[in-house]
């Protein structure tokens, strides 16, 4: 549900209400009593909530500088007929000018706001601790692809007719599915995700592509293994560092990130190539392929491994990078599991329960299905390889997206890696 900071003149309700969006429920809240006290301004509002209801719109405006955000909330609530209205996620938007005229206020608007309304999600909390990460790796890979002449796609779509798609985690369940994989390899394209490679290659299962989006140090200990080098990794500008140093065709996904929408919008404007943007609801490599092949046309997509709960005693399959990063430390008090049981546990909670959730929902809307759960008529579809899209090139000049960065997103890059984008970039 959004809040909306700043509506002065009523123009964004009365925009609103000539295009509905999906949401349902708004809050516009107007701080300044120079302007929520003119009567023109009191009967418009009046008029505009009696509007919106007429189209099934629960509008709610509200004025002042120091609001009651509690007792706000326990009105909305009590008004609302919907039983899902306390788990639904609100968020906040300042119109520009009050940003730059109230900058104050704006802050004082988020902290009573994340107080009363908003508890630090998943989402949240990830954002705040990996920004920073995010902003180095995409510098020095950025830097990386331009030096080294890397082998660059900027991924576009997927396309293909009648196409098999099997997404393979690293749980414990797919070491039960393995051998039916096997024999079934060549009915599938198959993406892996970064964590059950080494796995798959134990297996002599190759995958068509890898897909590696976390940017922690910790990806490494995936890759520490040879790899066939024609392998794709699909991943982006803010992912791991290390991905850049493997001589792997790289394809880079729009994430969405803001230094991603910026270099989306000067390939746009500066080459006319169009990146898009894919989003990714479930956080996870498994929304992310879903999300990416979304436009391949009778798309049937399945999936192993995937689970985010300790199966079989254990929290993922074997080979991975959990097991090269933990073996110097095992000895005889202390096994395996001492160490990766603290990864998953044997109920589903936090993120790992957000993520599930958004599994359970796509299996019912994209008819996903669970490779050991697969009929006799799944199976035998025609196999047809899909083949992605895309274009090559290198990313524009760090200067310019230094610049933009600063003029749109000044949040997301600290003034000191600003200075250096700016001072030191080759381009």
């Amino acid at each position: 549900m959004p809040i909306v900071l700043g509506i002065g003149a009523l123009h964004s309700i009365r925009a609103l209400l000539e295009s509905p969006s999906s949401h349902t429920h708004f809050l516009f809240w107007e701080p300044l009593s120079e302007i929520y006290d003119l009567p023109a301004f009191q009967n418009e509002t009046k008029e505009l909530i009696q509007k919106a209801s007429s189209k099934g719109i629960s509008l709610f405006v509200i004025t002042g500088k120091s609001p009651n955000w509690l007792e706000i909330k326990q009105n909305f609530i009590e008004s609302s007929s919907s039983h899902q209205i306390k788990n639904l996620t609100w968020t906040i938007y300042e119109t520009p000018s009050y940003e730059r005229l109230f900058p104050e206020l704006v802050k004082e608007c988020k902290n009573q706001f994340l107080s009363h309304f908003s508890s630090q999600s998943t989402n949240e909390n990830t954002i705040h601790h990996f920004r920073k990460l995010w902003t180095h790796n995409y510098l020095k890979n950025k830097l990386n692809v331009k030096l080294n002449q890397m082998d660059i796609h900027w991924f576009q779509s997927f396309s293909s007719d009648q196409p098999n798609v099997l997404f393979l985690g690293a749980s414990p369940g797919l070491e039960l599915d393995i051998e039916k994989i096997k024999i079934q390899r060549q009915n599938w394209t198959l993406f892996a995700s970064d964590t059950s490679v080494g796995f798959l290659l134990e297996n002599e299962i190759t995958p068509d592509y890898i897909v590696s989006f976390d940017s922690g140090r910790g990806t490494v200990f995936h890759f520490l293994l040879d790899i066939p080098k024609d392998i794709p990794i699909i991943t982006w500008l803010g992912g791991s560092p290390y991905l850049f140093e493997l001589p792997n065709p790289k394809i880079l996904v729009n994430t969405g990130h803001p230094l991603d929408q910026i270099i989306a919008f000067l390939f746009q404007s500066e080459k006319n190539m169009d990146w898009p943007h894919y989003q990714n609801p479930s956080l996870n490599l498994f929304g992310m392929v879903l999300s990416i092949t979304s436009g391949i046309q009778g798309r049937n997509f399945a999936m192993s491994g995937v689970s985010f709960i300790t199966e079989q005693g254990k929290s993922h399959c074997k080979a991975t990078g959990y097991e090269r990063y933990y073996e110097p430390q095992i000895n005889r008090k202390k096994s395996l599991e001492y160490f990766t049981k603290r990864l998953y546990s044997g109920v589903r909670k936090g993120k790992n329960q957000v993520v599930w959730e958004e599994v359970l929902t796509s299996k019912q809307k994209a008819k996903i299905q669970m490779f050991s759960e697969l009929t006799a008529f799944t199976t035998n579809i025609e196999s047809k390889k899909s083949t992605f899209v895309s274009f090559q090139g290198f990313p524009p000049k760090n200067s310019d997206l230094a610049k933009w960065a600063n003029q749109d997103q000044s949040g997301i890059i600290h003034s000191k890696t600003l200075n250096t984008w700016l001072r030191f970039s080759p381009g």
